[in-house]
């Protein structure tokens, strides 16, 4: 029995120090010089949020079809990604869109999508305030123009971000109309959430409407977000934003909160509050209008930031425009440096920063190292767009030494709040030298970096994080290492 104890304990001792000299072989200390973090007051026209330029388009038999060089004149006359697209389909309103109206549309798209712009939708019977008179006779013809358009639209899905109302009410906004009811409504929605593709957005004009269609005070939450379901798609689109008190009848002068009907309008404080809640998960924007005390530079931040604005016209109200080019917003009673509009242009929709890292001091080669960040979310809105993220190391001859997956969910960092990642680096193609590190997140349309507020941030590389230097091993360096290891277990 004795000698059988002697045997185990030496085959013991042999494993221990196979396993141990295995380790050290491949041990390599490594060193970590972090850059600091310092946030830009720049605005970076990131895709799927900002501000945008408005297009107007007739589908017609009388023309031909939109020629390229018109939309591509569209498309260069401004510089910003976000287009919204108003299609007129008023030639149609008592019959099937034609092949040839069909075909315009696909036109139209197909140049944008070239182009990588990103577009907000609205079809449209009407743009004199005259809805009543232009929309189709019968709700069933909204439809059918709904599933036809659907077969071009949906081809276009990656580019397309939100499509807003529901085709009825004048100028498209969903007032006016001879399909206005929160019936009428909630057919409208179903119909075009059933024949569009689940990656698009949906939006409607007031709060009420929302409930009204979903017939749900919570309509979506962080457990229902993105799942495709109608809820998790509908938001909001304001063109009325801080018009009066009411922005222009989106809200009510009478509380909501002990009615037990949904579509019941609130006041601007509790309507506020409920789009607090679901813009977290669902797009919301529109035009900022009439020059007024609630557009004051001051509130109109404070109010667009509780609505989670991802996107605002920049050709309309100019009065309103104007007044926050001329204003100086003070962040913390401390001058930012920048003026109003400066400041709302870079914080609308998503916004985002990195202000920490950390890196495992030691690599035992294939078991990776660990890099842990913070990003926080400044602007606005999160981004209701997933990013692909990415972890490189840029050698001295800046070639890419190696790239490494994240796998998180950046439509989880809220607007306001910071949140904490990690990501694994395997370093088998890591050799005894220094690297620049960077984290960049990827638009997967346009296959643009998302530049952000850093101001180390590299529109080739991403974020600049500091630099690692892979060294040589010692027994000093191994031994320190591992009982820092086991200590820390």
């Amino acid at each position: 029995m004795k000698k059988i104890f002697i045997i185990f304990t030496v085959l013991i001792f042999l494993t221990a120090c196979t396993v141990t000299l295995f380790l050290y072989k491949n041990y390599r200390p490594v060193s970590y010089d972090s850059t600091s973090f310092s946030e830009t007051d720049k605005s970076y026209d990131n895709p799927f949020r900002g501000f945008y330029h408005m297009y107007g388009f007739t589908l017609s038999e009388d023309e031909p079809s939109y020629t390229t060089d018109r939309i591509q004149q569209y498309i260069k006359s401004g510089s910003l990604q976000l287009m919204l697209l108003q299609i007129n389909l008023k030639n149609y309103s008592d019959s099937a869109l034609s092949g040839n109206a069909l075909k315009q549309l696909d036109n139209i798209l197909s140049e944008i999508h070239m182009a990588k712009r990103q577009v907000i939708l609205r079809f449209l019977y009407d743009w004199d305030g005259i809805a009543k008179q232009t929309e189709p006779s019968d709700i069933s013809q909204i439809m059918e123009h709904m599933e036809q358009l659907s077969s071009i639209v949906n081809r276009y899905s990656d580019m397309i971000f939100i499509i807003q109302g529901t085709f009825a009410g004048n100028c498209g906004e969903m007032n006016g109309s001879n399909y206005g009811s929160h019936e009428d409504n909630r057919t409208l929605i179903m119909r075009l959430a059933d024949v569009t593709s689940p990656s698009i957005y949906l939006s409607v004009r007031t709060p009420s409407q929302l409930r009204g269609i979903l017939q749900s005070r919570t309509p979506v939450s962080e457990d229902t977000a993105y799942n495709g379901s109608t809820g998790s798609r509908l938001g909001l689109f304001n063109d009325g934003i801080s018009g009066s008190v009411y922005d222009l009848g989106t809200y009510d002068d009478t509380s909501n909160a002990d009615t037990d009907e949904p579509e019941d309008k609130g006041t601007r404080s509790e309507e506020i509050a409920f789009q607090n809640d679901i813009c977290r998960y669902v797009p919301n924007g529109g035009e900022a209008v009439i020059d007024n005390p609630y557009n004051d530079i001051e509130n109109a931040i404070s109010d667009m930031a509780a609505m989670h604005i991802t996107y605002l016209n920049c050709d309309h109200d100019l009065n309103v425009l104007n007044k926050w080019k001329a204003s100086v917003y003070e962040k913390d009673g401390k001058a930012g440096g920048t003026n109003g509009y400066d400041y709302i242009s870079a914080h609308l929709g998503y916004r985002y920063m990195i202000n920490d890292v950390s890196v495992s001091d030691s690599i035992i080669n294939g078991s990776g190292i660990n890099i842990s960040f913070n990003i926080s979310n400044t602007g606005f809105a999160p981004a209701y767009k997933k990013f692909d993220s990415f972890i490189s190391f840029i050698d001295e001859n800046n070639n890419e030494a190696a790239v490494f997956p994240a796998s998180f969910d950046n439509r989880s960092i809220n607007a306001g709040d910071t949140s904490k990642f990690s990501v694994t680096a395997y370093t088998d193609k890591l050799y005894e030298k220094s690297y620049r590190v960077y984290f960049y997140m990827k638009d997967p349309y346009t296959s643009q970096i998302i530049q952000f507020a850093n101001a180390d941030s590299d529109k080739n590389y991403g974020v600049f994080l500091g630099t690692l230097t892979v060294g040589k091993a010692s027994p000093e360096k191994f031994f320190a290492a591992a009982l820092r290891h086991l200590q820390n277990r």
